[in-house]
């Protein structure tokens, strides 16, 4: 099924941006005063400075498409799909300290959807052992060590956009007999505040693939999985 990215408010993202110009302006502490400055000078960076993102190594590339080998990491995942700024309300307030610890964690990136449901990433330092989230709807979700193939694009990632690069996605893959896609779970992955200048946000589809090695020793054509790669 293809993923249901999160519609923009265009004057949500107005009003954000001059709330945290006002905030800027009253600040007189120096280093809450600076992070907020950097904040707004995230809204014109496609990639925003400052946040975590989950561990990868770019294994090869495919014109536009880069195979990439992620690490293992978390996530706060929604248990269903929500309406997308209830859910993105939902997420961050258990980052933010709605757990049983209390606990405020820091904000990073990208944000994941995958058929509606949205995911944040946990921070590093976190990851092993989360705070369980006081909201049920909220659950703590392992990623296992993978590999995708991704695909970036600019813009606002509209239901037809998002279907425009899955088709992208699938011609790039279909070009090669290297590689194939492992299952039809898309995922839309987001990087940048909903102010971000629509031109300047990063966006990318992701989905898992198989490299595909063929080897004198599959005599019978058994397929076998070793971690994202399977011999043929």
């Amino acid at each position: 099924m293809s993923p249901s990215p999160p519609a923009v408010d265009s004057a949500e993202a107005t009003k954000a941006a001059k709330q945290i110009a006002r905030e800027v302006a009253g600040l007189r502490d120096t280093k809450k005063r600076k992070a907020l400055e950097e904040e707004i000078k995230n809204a014109f960076r496609s990639t925003p400075k400052g946040l975590e993102t989950p561990a990868y190594a770019v294994e090869e590339t495919l014109g536009a498409v880069e195979l990439r080998a992620y690490e293992p990491y978390a996530v706060a995942a929604l248990k269903e799909a929500k309406a997308d700024g209830a859910g993105f309300n939902t997420l961050a307030a258990f980052l933010f300290g709605k757990n049983d610890e209390e606990k405020a964690m820091d904000m990073t990136m990208p944000v994941e959807m995958t058929d509606g449901k949205m995911a944040f990433v946990l921070p590093k330092a976190d990851e092993a052992a989360p705070p369980t989230p006081d909201d049920g709807d909220v659950v703590i979700e392992r990623r296992a060590a993978r590999l995708v193939a991704a695909v970036a694009f600019a813009g606002i990632a509209t239901p037809e956009e998002v279907e425009r690069q899955r088709a992208r996605l699938a011609a790039a893959l279909a070009e090669t007999d290297a590689v194939a896609a492992d299952g039809d779970e898309y995922t839309v992955l987001q990087y940048n505040a909903p102010y971000t200048i629509p031109w300047r946000r990063r966006n990318e589809l992701v989905v898992p693939v198989c490299l595909l090695y063929t080897s004198d020793a599959a005599d019978e054509g058994l397929g076998v999985d070793l971690g994202g790669r399977r011999i043929i």
